[in-house]
């Protein structure tokens, strides 16, 4: 577990990494005298001690902007002006502490922070795992005499016509296989929409779509008359869904 460290006062930092250092020795510690380390690109860690005083880019503007680029830190304020952690909820600031402190107070605030920490890489591995799993979500149809696995994000519409099924892949050639539509729609779930009795569209795929067309791959696929208010409600949908919104 990394755990970062960012005051301008020497004497803080190196008494919270000694602190950091009697409650475990598996901590990965680095520590920066500004906001300038923990603002850049490539900074990451677990947990960040964050003093709120600082010249320049003070801790709570730099803890804006590590939210805003979308890290997930676990932060404790470090100040000496009580009053200061008040906007500390609108960063989502797990704890603060008042200068002065002793180590015993740091191991405190570093075991809660710990747990925390561990909670939040748990909860974002499971989050992970769900989206791989969707994305890798297959069927298994029987085409030229033989089962094909298909996975179903590579889909991005099918078809039928005369009884047989023609899914156009996004990166390889179409498969046909015989079979109902209606069986297909209930396979693949709420990212396709059938827009048509012979259609049925793969939501992430759409570039651009009115209530006669719909763009999928540069094919012009009709919206069915009674459609298209249906088809506006699954696009917004979709990308609620896929924004996290």
């Amino acid at each position: 577990m990394k755990l970062a460290i960012c005051d301008d006062e020497k004497r803080i930092r190196d008494m919270i990494a000694a602190a950091a250092r009697e409650y475990s020795s598996d901590l990965e510690i680095e520590c920066f005298a500004n906001a300038k380390g923990i603002l850049a690109d490539s900074f990451h860690s677990d947990i960040l001690f964050l003093d709120i005083q600082m010249p320049g880019i003070d801790g709570m503007q730099a803890a804006k902007i590590l939210r805003s680029s979308g890290k997930k830190t676990v932060i404790v304020f470090v100040t000496a002006v009580e009053e200061e952690v008040f906007h500390a909820f609108d960063v989502d600031a797990f704890q603060f502490i008042v200068k002065p402190f002793g180590k015993e107070k740091i191991k405190e605030v570093l075991r809660k922070a710990t747990v925390k920490a561990k909670e939040q890489s748990y909860i974002e591995k499971v989050l992970n795992e769900k989206d791989f799993a969707e994305s890798e979500r297959t069927i298994t149809v029987k085409s030229g005499g033989s089962n094909t696995r298909v996975i179903i994000s590579e889909i991005a519409y099918a078809e039928i016509f005369d009884r047989k099924i023609v899914l156009h892949m996004d990166d390889r050639d179409d498969i046909e296989y015989y079979g109902r539509i209606s069986d297909l729609e209930s396979l693949l779930g709420k990212d396709f929409f059938r827009v048509h009795r012979a259609y049925l569209i793969n939501l992430g795929h759409v570039r651009s779509y009115d209530s006669r067309f719909v763009n999928v791959m540069g094919e012009e696929i009709p919206v069915a008359r009674g459609k298209y208010q249906e088809l506006i409600k699954a696009c917004l949908s979709y990308h609620t869904r896929k924004e996290g919104l």
